[in-house]
Parts: C-alpha cells; sequence; structure tokens
C-alpha cells in the first residue's frame, strides 16, 4: 500500500473523490475536532473603526457565512442615517432596552457580547448605516474578512 495520496478520477479526467493514507486521515480527524473546540479567544480577531465607534469581534461558524461575534467593550455610533435597516435599528432598540448595549453620549458601549448573523449586521450596528461587513472587519494583519477567505463559496 502506497503513503501517497491518490486521485479518483471519471472518465472525462475530473476528480471525483480522493483516497488518502489512514494515519492522514485520523490526523484530519483529530483537526477537525480541534477547530470545533477552540475557544473564542484562540479565534482570530477582527476590528472595525467608524467615526469614534470602535468594535472587535470574530467571526463564528461556515467561512460561506459566518456570523459575527462582537465583544464587550466595543463602542457602536449612537446616531444612524435614515436609510438604515429597519432590523437593525429594531435590535438597536432591543439591546437597549436589555442593557446589553448602553448609551455613553454619542456611543453605544456593549456590556455584554452579542452574536449578529453575519459580519455585515454587525458593522452595519456599529457604524449606523449600511457596511459590508466582509470589508468592514480587518485583522491585526490588516486583512478583511473576504481577504482571509470569509464568504466565498
Amino acid at each position: 500500500m502506497s503513503n501517497s495520496v491518490q486521485f479518483l478520477v471519471d472518465a472525462n479526467g475530473v476528480r471525483q473523490a480522493v483516497v488518502i493514507p489512514i494515519d492522514l486521515y485520523n490526523e484530519l480527524i483529530t483537526l477537525k475536532q480541534e477547530i470545533k473546540t477552540l475557544k473564542p479567544a484562540q479565534q482570530e480577531s477582527y476590528h472595525f473603526q467608524s467615526k469614534e465607534a470602535l468594535a472587535n469581534g470574530y467571526p463564528k461558524g461556515p467561512v460561506t457565512k459566518p456570523s459575527f461575534v462582537v465583544l464587550r467593550g466595543s463602542t457602536a455610533n449612537f446616531s444612524n442615517v435614515g436609510s438604515l435597516r429597519p432590523a437593525i435599528k429594531k435590535l438597536r432598540d432591543e439591546l437597549l432596552a436589555q442593557g446589553t448595549v448602553v448609551q455613553q453620549g454619542e456611543l453605544l458601549l456593549f456590556d455584554k457580547e452579542v452574536e449578529f448573523t453575519s459580519p455585515s449586521m454587525a458593522a452595519c450596528f456599529i457604524a449606523g448605516n449600511a457596511r459590508s461587513g466582509l470589508d468592514a472587519w480587518v485583522n491585526s494583519q490588516g486583512k478583511t474578512l473576504k481577504q482571509s477567505g470569509y464568504g466565498k463559496k
């Protein structure tokens, strides 16, 4: 038995499956389990700044459609434009009423972590206007979520 990776191809020469040695398979399964158990502090951190607001957080879930967790201590702009999506305005009102975010002058302070359904929803909430979350959130190396491979199918 060979220790190399082998591909099964169809009649057109297109790869359809892969055959790998069992030790490599076991390593991949172990790695998959380790990735599932990563804690938020071990996730790559991203930040976003808009006017005076500064937020930190991390993507969560599949890279093709991640949610986004904004960390406690982050801030968001209190004012928002009239064209802000109604769902985000409603969420702002709910989080204020719950005390999850508190108004401090022209900013909203996150008193707890908040998981948003998408990086864009988080960025819109922070900025108070429409934003592409895949382009707004940047890691310590200056790469956006999109440049880091998020959102790709």
